[in-house]
């Protein structure tokens, strides 16, 4: 005989509807984006669950599908914020700088590009490790990054050259030395730190870097007529 103590008299749980998952119903989009780029770069996207990401920010991955539905969503929206973030920055600075010799603001831009590769390194791992095999990410970074970073350099190139500087090789060169110029001494900090002691994201580093990566290519790759 069944005995009354044998059966449980709690009210099993309700199922969950399907739609928004109730553990929360607002994501801040900045700080999910933001956490997703770290993730990404640490373990590349196929290295990368949603879970991971929702672990970190302490939420439920059901959030971040609710939202992005898949992981290369994510990843497209992760991009795009970051890239729309910088492209602001350079921006501003140009209508702060705009009196300058357009010599003079490319400088700046340098600069300002150094220090957010400082704090942002995460979009040029990325970049990096997406950009050594043919995907349909490594399309997205030239068709949204690199084609349009191509675009804006030529007329600044062209300003520099009526102000009597030249540079002397085809765009694909200078994009490729610019690139590594600027940004390898933040994505090797592992050798940095091991080989010569040196935190690369000390403040005064990065001023080093800045200045040594402005005399390299404002010397070098630049030349006046």
């Amino acid at each position: 005989m069944l005995n009354i103590s044998d059966v449980s008299t709690e009210t099993p749980p309700k199922k969950r509807k399907r739609g928004r998952p109730s553990q929360k119903n607002t994501l801040d989009k900045e700080l999910l984006l933001r956490e997703a780029l770290k993730v990404f770069a640490e373990f590349g996207f196929e290295g990368t669950s949603v879970k991971t990401i929702a672990t970190r920010l302490q939420i439920d991955d059901s959030l971040i599908f609710y939202h992005y539905q898949t992981k290369q969503n994510l990843w497209h929206e992760a991009m795009r914020f970051i890239t729309h973030d910088y492209e602001e920055k350079a921006k501003e600075t140009v209508r702060l700088c705009k009196d300058q010799a357009p010599i003079d603001i490319g400088k700046m831009l340098t600069r300002q590009l150094i220090y957010y590769a400082s704090e942002n390194v995460e979009l040029y791992k990325i970049m990096m490790h997406e950009m050594t095999q043919k995907s349909d990410r490594s399309d997205w970074i030239i068709d949204h990054i690199l084609k349009p970073l191509d675009e804006r350099i030529r007329p600044v190139l062209e300003a520099y050259k009526a102000e009597g500087y030249e540079v002397n090789m085809p765009m694909y060169n200078y994009i490729s030395i610019n690139f590594g110029i600027l940004t390898t001494f933040f994505l090797m900090d592992n050798l940095s730190q091991r080989l010569y002691g040196v935190d690369v994201y000390a403040p005064e580093e990065i001023e080093r870097h800045a200045d040594t990566a402005i005399e390299i290519i404002y010397s070098s790759l630049f030349r006046r007529k």
